[in-house]
């Protein structure tokens, strides 16, 4: 699959959806002392959840109500510095490159140290009733499209 953000892109400062600050918690790192792999995947996912709410799309709602489904065809991360119990970090979620059937989300993961991991993921919308793809609903592409001016206003850490 051709990647539709370079690790460049996803570096630099670009425009953002959200921005999530937390902490790594005891429960996210592995014996090494650092962040188990799979848990930047959870980062970003949260992110992403939280730029949904924020443009006032409502995913458990689409979800359950089952017209539109938004799976995950794809998902990445490069990891670039280690993340230890106790830092905090900031996740981006950058401005989406949309498609008619997908889009793909950008994110970023910094900490004091810099820039510690980077990744994307795919999604396509699908019938909720054939499973076939179909085009983004005009509410999401809009939430989707338009970056916030002040680059998310971020949740608190956790």
């Amino acid at each position: 699959m051709k990647r539709a953000f370079s690790v460049d892109e996803l570096k630099q400062t670009a425009p953002r959806l959200a921005v999530e600050r937390r902490a790594v918690r005891f429960q996210d790192v592995d014996a090494a002392g650092i962040v188990f792999y799979p848990r930047v995947l959870e980062y970003f996912s949260d992110a992403y959840m939280v730029a949904l709410k924020e443009r006032g799309i409502d995913l458990p709602g689409m979800i359950a109500g089952g017209a539109i489904k938004l799976p995950l065809v794809h998902a990445e991360a490069d990891y670039l510095l280690p993340l230890r119990f106790g830092d905090a970090v900031e996740v981006a979620v950058l401005a989406p490159k949309l498609g008619d059937t997908s889009f793909t989300v950008g994110y970023r993961v910094t900490t004091a140290g810099g820039i510690a991991a980077v990744g994307q993921t795919v999604h396509v919308c699908i019938d909720g009733a054939r499973f076939v793809p179909c085009p983004l609903p005009d509410d999401l592409r809009s939430a989707l499209g338009a970056a916030a001016p002040d680059g998310g206003s971020g949740a608190a850490p956790r």
